[in-house]
């Protein structure tokens, strides 16, 4: 169905500018109007132009959330394994998408399927929204005539992301919001407790301990120069984005070499390098195809870095196991296991071994570090605390003393 670009205004002050659907303009027009639009301008787009205006990039705020592009996929994957013809099954999606934007996205995919492309090819001209591994993954299937299963192993794939990601949230939740009331309570006593008090002591007309004088220097310090506070969090959080945008690189290196969270970060990475190898490989695709697809994957540029380097030495013809040996950031064990993998022609089936077993540390990191986070959290939260409530009592216990 061909898209129509308009121009049009509803009441006195509001013009909207968008896209909508329609078998003629007479159609997009009547359509504007039962929705209580005034068209000022609409006109038919095709071909690169309908792709263009429909690219979420080109819109202000148009965005195509994780979740709303493993529904996609799902559905899809669902539908074809039905029998359902594939331009079908994306006009069946889009009419039932709730996102704006991925509606019309998906809109036009359809009507590149429709004019003879391949969905590969259609999917190619939104890298923004189909990452290189979903479109490879797509063409394979096209390739093999196995697209339902290709569909389903990318939505498995996406939805095990996702629920280490809401692992990850759900767990951090329960000492995000523990954080934010004992600052919060850190701020009310400092602010409002401490300055009231601050006026007894001064009646009291005695010599304070150095602790509440100390504690009453940072409440009036506070009250006086907040907005020196809030510009100084702001020029840390400009200055340290600032650092990471410069280079990156070193940044990335410097994560490596933490203790203990070093170690982590090497293990979610290599995790993420073994799943998505895996995924390729089972499906066919050629190792050093599946390299090169794997890397723009990694969010670690050393990372990167390391396996482009073993990618120009695949394609001299040395083996996948001696580069992984030759770099100092993939852990022994699992060079061993694909250098075992490489001699047995069982690579695939090594590489989603490793997966399974770092990620299994990776849950178990999790696992610990949340539990251990919560008692440090509230341990030094209440010597903070502690040391304001007993700051403000030791004046008046040396009264009772003196008294």
């Amino acid at each position: 169905m061909p898209l129509f670009t308009y121009k049009a205004k509803k009441g006195p002050v509001e013009i909207k500018e968008d896209i909508i659907e329609a078998d003629s303009q007479d159609e997009a027009i009547a359509k504007l109007t039962r929705d209580g639009y005034y068209p000022i301008r609409v006109q038919m787009v095709s071909g690169s132009q309908a792709t263009a205006a429909v690219r979420p990039e080109s819109l202000f705020g148009a965005r195509v959330k994780f979740r709303d592009l493993n529904t996609f996929t799902r559905q899809l994957a669902t539908l074809i394994k039905s029998g359902v013809p594939i331009l079908k099954a994306l006009n069946i999606i889009s009419e039932q998408t709730e996102n704006k934007y991925l509606k019309n996205i998906i809109i036009d995919i359809a009507r590149q399927v429709k004019e003879g492309r391949m969905l590969s090819e259609a999917l190619n001209n939104y890298p923004q929204i189909f990452p290189s591994l979903y479109i490879a993954m797509i063409k394979s299937g096209e390739s093999s005539g196995t697209l339902e299963q290709i569909l389903l192993r990318i939505t498995e794939h996406r939805e095990k992301i996702a629920e280490i990601r809401s692992r990850i949230r759900s767990a951090l939740a329960y000492p995000i919001l523990m954080l934010i009331v004992a600052l919060a309570t850190i701020i009310i006593l400092l602010a409002y407790v401490v300055p009231q008090l601050k006026k007894v002591f001064i009646q009291m007309n005695q010599e304070l301990p150095l602790i509440t004088e100390i504690l009453i220097g940072v409440s009036d310090a506070l009250v006086n120069y907040w907005y020196l506070f809030a510009g100084g969090v702001v020029v840390i959080m400009v200055l340290s984005k600032g650092v990471t945008l410069m280079d990156k690189t070193s940044f990335d290196l410097l994560k490596l070499r933490l203790p203990l969270v070093g170690n982590f970060i090497k293990k979610i990475e290599i995790n993420r390098f073994a799943r998505t190898m895996n995924l390729l490989l089972t499906h066919g695709i050629p190792i050093l195809s599946a390299l090169e697809i794997t890397i723009p994957t990694l969010g670690n540029l050393v990372y990167r870095n390391e396996l482009k380097k073993i990618t120009e030495d695949l394609k001299n013809g040395q083996p996948l196991g001696r580069g992984l040996k030759a770099s100092p950031y993939f852990f022994p064990f699992m060079v061993n296991l694909v250098v075992v993998g490489e001699e047995s022609g069982r690579l695939d089936e090594i590489f989603e071994e490793i997966s399974s077993t770092y990620e299994r540390d990776i849950n178990e990191t999790v696992k610990v570090a949340l539990s251990l986070l919560e008692p440090v959290m509230i341990l030094v939260l209440g010597l903070i605390v502690g040391f304001i409530v007993f700051s403000i009592l030791l004046p008046i216990f040396r009264l009772d003393v003196m008294g």
